[in-house]
């Protein structure tokens, strides 16, 4: 069975990180961010191969709802064009892009980790002021989710216009700006020159450490302390990795930033050591142990000419058209074979009974061949009478891992297709390690249920009362205290609440 478990334990345990164990403050965000640099980013905008493109893969819910860090505003991602950009919504640079001189070619404002799908308003609002705590009342702007106006904590002595994120989201954007202050503290203009102008100032000290002035990341650690890391981030560092070859490890490993800034600066980093401050426990989705997902590693069965063929395999029998099992030193693969693929296809004879909750796999250029074919996914869920397309005409690079969220609940089996240039084309790609993780039913929320003792009654509405006035802070899941479902948490719902308890 295969079981992808996304938790910072697991990457800490792996040698990604092993180069950084033993280092102290500077010299550990030194290491860090030699390691740190994207292998390639997306071009800005929409169309393929563009930010909103990125955006599907790493904003998006279940539903195909973005993620709007900035905004309760629900707006979707259309299934249809997966590259196209969403009315309403902007892409927004948490470091303001005017930072570093205003060029969207420069890599920190084409970088995954400091882009977000936001609110249109929100982002106008926040614009390219600093973080901060909003002591202004009213604020200047303020849309339930980020706030902008005054502040005389943040900057002491001062009153600076500042925008604060939402409590949920606070520990998200500090480890957000650990990542920029140490992947990108010395980014430089062609000519050799420091691309941070005078904006960044209110942020940065234009030096190798700590780069953050202290008020800055002493916020920043207080942030990602009283919101640890959640399955939404890991998530969506997998999915930056898989596009841009590099990870943010402050959300692998959230206590490196106590070693760089924090309580820790005077001891050496060990991935294994007990040191959060706050101990993080990511929870991870029960495993039926009686289902088996689906992990197609071809090392059973053979196939040495890519003439029409059957071939039964590890965990399916594939059929395969101008395709064969390759096992030799140019193809990429896991353990001893893979299937490689020109101008044909590789497919399930046979469905999956279980569904498919994720779907993943590895796949690049045959050989050395930087480019030059394109891969389709398809999946069927009526035993291969009609296809659906996962993807289409995907131009294939480097050997790397591709995930999908996929929620099909009934069987499916797969079919991957090869175009590789065509009749009489070369072009050769490998895949291996196709996993699918079986459907999961989603968990059902009783909206109204705010104490969370799994029925609806006056204690709820009691709770639902405290924490309109304040009194009640934590302990409560927000869609379930939104009763009636405006985005926001007010005397309606409490209305709408008692309105359930009366039948009404």
């Amino acid at each position: 069975m295969l079981i992808a478990l996304y938790a910072t334990s697991l990457v800490a345990q792996t040698n990604y990180y092993a180069n950084i164990e033993g280092l102290t403050k500077v010299e550990l965000k030194r290491a860090l961010h030699d390691m740190m640099q994207p292998q390639q980013t997306l071009s800005y905008g929409s169309g393929s191969g563009h930010t909103w493109q990125g955006f599907w893969q790493t904003d998006r819910m279940v539903d195909n709802q973005v993620y709007d860090r900035y905004s309760n505003e629900k707006r979707y991602f259309n299934p249809e064009d997966t590259t196209a950009s969403i009315s309403g919504i902007d892409i927004e640079h948490v470091w303001a892009k005017s930072w570093f001189g205003g060029s969207l070619k420069v890599t920190p404002a084409r970088d995954l980790f400091n882009l977000l799908p936001s609110d249109y308003s929100a982002n106008r609002s926040k614009s390219n002021n600093p973080i901060g705590v909003v002591t202004q009342n009213p604020p200047g702007f303020d849309n339930g989710s980020a706030k902008r106006g005054l502040s005389t904590v943040t900057y002491p002595g001062e009153s600076v216009n500042v925008w604060e994120p939402a409590d949920e989201w606070k520990g998200d954007f500090a480890r957000i700006y650990f990542y920029m202050a140490t992947c990108y503290w010395d980014v430089k203009d062609e000519e050799g020159n420091s691309l941070w102008g005078e904006e960044s100032l209110r942020t940065l000290d234009g030096s190798e450490w700590p780069t953050l002035l202290s008020n800055v990341y002493s916020l920043m650690l207080q942030w990602a302390r009283q919101d640890p890391v959640d399955s939404i981030e890991i998530k969506r560092n997998e999915a930056v990795y898989h596009i841009q070859g590099n990870r943010n490890p402050f959300i692998d490993l959230p206590s490196l930033s106590e070693y760089i800034w924090g309580t820790m600066m005077d001891s050496a980093f060990y991935a294994d050591a007990e040191i959060i401050i706050d101990p993080i426990v990511i929870p991870v989705d029960t495993i039926d142990s009686e289902i088996e997902d689906f992990f197609e590693d071809f090392e059973t069965g053979s196939k040495g000419a890519y003439a029409l063929g059957d071939v039964a395999c590890t965990a399916a029998t594939w059929t395969m058209s101008d395709a064969l099992m390759g096992s030799l030193d140019a193809d990429h693969k896991f353990d001893t074979k893979s299937v490689r693929i020109r101008n044909g296809y590789i497919e399930m004879t046979e469905d999956y009974a279980d569904g498919c909750d994720s779907l993943s796999f590895y796949a690049g250029m045959y050989g050395s061949t930087a480019s030059g074919a394109n891969l389709s996914v398809y999946y069927s869920t009526d035993e291969g009478e009609t296809w659906t397309a996962l993807v289409e005409s995907m131009p294939m690079g480097s050997w790397k891992q591709y995930s999908y969220d996929m929620d099909v609940k009934d069987i499916i089996r797969l079919r991957f297709v090869c175009d590789g240039g065509g009749v009489g084309g070369t072009y050769r790609i490998n895949i291996d390690n196709i996993a699918m993780k079986h459907y999961v039913e989603p968990e059902h929320i009783l909206i109204g249920d705010v104490n969370g003792d799994k029925q609806i009654s006056i204690a709820d509405v009691t709770m639902l009362v405290n924490i309109i006035l304040g009194k009640t802070t934590e302990g409560f899941d927000t869609k379930v205290a939104d009763v009636n479902g405006d985005g926001e948490i007010s005397i309606a719902d409490v209305t709408a609440l008692v309105n359930i308890i009366l039948g009404k």
